[in-house]
């Protein structure tokens, strides 16, 4: 058993459980899972140096977290132009 922060990822045979029981078994979905767990929040850049993946796999990862409410996804407000830093955390 793997413990990170608050949250705990289990091993199984079968498959890798989060700290809710539910079965992850995308290996892209379980590195940025890992690599939020371990430094949260962050964006989807500094997931990118973190994991060392291209930009799409952890976008495609992180959809599948956010419809599995296991990650959320939240901006800060901002007084500069442009648009704003999005964030992602794990529930």
């Amino acid at each position: 058993m793997t413990q990170y922060l608050h949250k705990t990822v289990i091993t199984k045979k079968d498959g890798k459980l989060d700290s809710q029981g539910r079965i992850i078994n995308n290996k892209t979905d379980l590195t940025v899972l890992n690599a939020l767990l371990a430094d949260q929040p962050a964006t989807r850049m500094d997931l990118c140096k973190k994991t060392g993946l291209p930009r799409t796999p952890i976008y495609d990862a992180l959809t599948r977290l956010i419809l599995r409410k296991i990650v959320m996804k939240y901006s800060t407000p901002s007084k500069s132009r442009g648009r704003p830093k999005v964030f992602y955390r794990v529930q």
